[in-house]
């Protein structure tokens, strides 16, 4: 009978609580590029077959670069305006994360003696 008491306060108190909670930004130009390398069949976690959303989709179009050799579909068509739109957005987006690993520095030549 007690514990009944406890609700009636805890539960209105956790809903206005959560009311204060904002949702994250959107960036709907930036899910419209995500949508259309869904749709054209690339998939998270699919790098290594050439079929990877982030590396052989996103990451080219945000770029401007070609697809890696790897990639096994062709990129969906993009108009220029919404890669502007969603980097005007997110200007990270389709950018490698900054906590990835740096790439192994490059052997310097061995000079000849």
């Amino acid at each position: 009978m007690h514990r009944n008491r406890y609700w009636v306060l805890i539960v209105p108190t956790t809903i206005i609580g959560l009311g204060g909670i904002q949702a994250a930004p959107r960036y709907p130009a930036c899910a419209e590029i995500r949508a259309a390398c869904k749709q054209a069949g690339f998939v998270r976690g699919h790098a290594k077959t050439g079929e990877g959303i982030f590396l052989d989709c996103i990451a080219p179009i945000m770029g401007g670069t070609p697809q890696p050799r790897r990639a096994s579909r062709p990129l969906p068509t993009i108009s220029p305006q919404l890669v502007a739109d969603c980097k005007t957005q997110n200007p990270s987006f389709g950018q490698k994360r900054r906590n990835a690993p740096p790439p192994p520095p490059a052997e310097a030549p061995v000079p000849k003696t």
